[in-house]
């Protein structure tokens, strides 16, 4: 009724002034019998269909006269009625926020609300409409994130799917993500690794993964991307110790339990450590490469004394093996002592170009 006397407020101008009147008196009627809903204690697929009904008038037909008048608050009071629309099936537990597919909800609406307004920044008619719904939509979606976190804090013993809260994070980092690739935004690139950050503490806190190496890997990668994707933006003076950090807290992980029963820890290192020195060569990074060898001869020197400790035998043997090992060494350098000196001055010359 609000929507057909604003049309007849916008071809009778003789009666703007009472329709208009009326007009309010209509969308006061319409709230308070809204608001009357609200102390049931259940209600019908009718009752749903109905108010969804009301609510989708009432935001239409403020978008609709938000273009014709290009009133860009009747954009904004639009929005708002689709925010009380969920705010008002959630009380009447419709919506279950945090539980079950609602929890992609916030994802869903704001990819929708981000969708529709690239598609209304097409049309002239409807530019007034973009901005407001870009806005929305770009941040509606991080409330999926304080919704998951929430969860899985307040009901982690209640968790019947494990993966969903991780799974509607990575979904919202992907938003993110493409929003950052589409707009070249490296704010976005960094808050989409933050939430995969999340998700996969949360994960693996589900799934009772106590090791450290499955938390700290994946924060040190995110360190070290970040300073190559915000290389411009972040001061050189920065770049190495930040390099050393990232670097640092991924190569930390495995020590733990590096004085456990188990080798496990010590081949862990060594692959991570390999993995650190490939990178590093890859990208040209000396802080890296430092890390890395540092790291590996360590976890080397461990191994050793380890399989001397439980071997008694082995630690001779190696001893004598690295004895024999330096010796020909050194008589590979003294016989081409020319040739290795000129190698290493390149390989020298060579880091020094290095970041």
């Amino acid at each position: 009724s609000a929507l057909a006397w604003q049309l007849v407020a916008r071809y009778v101008p003789t009666r703007r002034g009472v329709v208009k009147g009326q007009v309010v008196i209509l969308r006061c009627v319409a709230g308070l019998a809204l608001l009357a809903t609200l102390s049931q204690s259940s209600v019908s697929i009718g009752h749903v269909a109905v108010s969804c009904y009301a609510f989708l008038i009432m935001a239409g037909s403020e978008f609709w006269f938000a273009c014709s008048r290009q009133d860009t608050r009747r954009v904004w009071t639009g929005l708002a009625v689709l925010t009380a629309a969920f705010g008002y099936f959630a009380w009447l537990d419709v919506l279950h926020m945090g539980s079950g597919a609602s929890l992609f909800l916030p994802l869903v609406a704001g990819g929708g609300l981000t969708v529709a307004g690239i598609l209304a920044r097409r049309n002239p008619a409807t530019q007034l409409l973009a901005e407001p719904f870009c806005a929305v939509g770009l941040r509606l979606p991080f409330s999926t994130v304080v919704i998951a976190i929430g969860r899985h804090f307040a009901h982690g013993d209640e968790i019947i799917w494990s993966g969903l809260n991780s799974l509607a994070l990575l979904a919202t980092s992907g938003f993110y993500f493409w929003h950052a690739v589409e707009h070249a935004s490296k704010r976005f690139a960094v808050l989409a690794a933050t939430i995969v950050n999340i998700a996969l503490m949360l994960l693996f806190r589900e799934l009772k993964m106590s090791d450290p190496q499955f938390y700290m890997i994946p924060i040190g990668i995110s360190i070290l991307v970040i300073v190559e994707v915000l290389k411009r933006e972040i001061p050189v003076v920065w770049h190495n110790p930040l390099r050393y950090a990232g670097a640092l807290v991924i190569l930390v992980s495995p020590t733990f339990h590096l004085l456990g029963h188990s080798w496990l820890p010590m081949l862990s290192l060594m692959v991570i450590a390999t993995g650190v020195v490939l990178v590093a060569i890859g990208l040209r990074i000396r802080a890296l490469m430092y890390t890395g060898t540092a790291f590996l001869m360590a976890d080397l020197v461990a191994m050793v004394v380890r399989g001397g400790i439980e071997h008694p035998n082995l630690l001779w043997i190696a001893g004598i093996g690295f004895g024999v090992a330096v010796l020909a060494f050194g008589a590979v350098l003294e016989n081409n002592r020319e040739k290795m000196l000129q190698r290493l001055r390149t390989m020298s010359s060579q880091l020094e170009q290095w970041s």
